[in-house]
């Protein structure tokens, strides 16, 4: 049974530099019932999901400190993170980009500017699959 605290909304961890992303992203995702958390450059990014686990990433390429790829390769290669769904979310729209960000183990990438519903929906359908497979596990 879970105590009255206990808070079992999912949490969409950002990773972005750009304040106004982030606060488009956050308010859309609290709007839709997620707990929102954000890191501002990809050394914090990974500190946060090995500390956290956040139930799916979304992801900038571009960031101070370590680049998205970098953090998305390290992400994946833990045993504490790779089960955490990762969707870049970038401006970066050529195709060598979008191999890149499969290669290092996103499992989705959508380009900057993005329409919020088809995002939102992305992330369920990446929640739900995640939850199917810790289920079955």
């Amino acid at each position: 049974m879970k105590s009255p605290n206990t808070d079992a909304r999912k949490v969409i961890l950002i990773v972005e530099d750009e304040p106004d992303v982030v606060r488009l992203l956050a308010f859309h995702l609290q709007r839709a019932g997620y707990r929102v958390a954000h890191a501002s450059d990809g050394l914090t990014a990974i500190n946060q999901a090995f500390d956290h686990k956040p139930d799916l990433v979304l992801l900038d390429l571009m960031l101070p400190k370590l680049h998205g790829l970098e953090v998305c390769r390290l992400l994946k290669q833990s045993p504490v993170s790779r089960n955490i769904p990762i969707i870049m979310v970038t401006a970066l729209t050529g195709l060598d980009d979008k191999l890149k960000g499969f290669g290092c183990g996103a499992d989705d990438y959508v380009t900057k500017p993005f329409e919020i519903r088809e995002l939102l929906a992305r992330i369920a359908q990446h929640l739900q699959a995640s939850e199917a497979r810790s289920s079955r596990a």
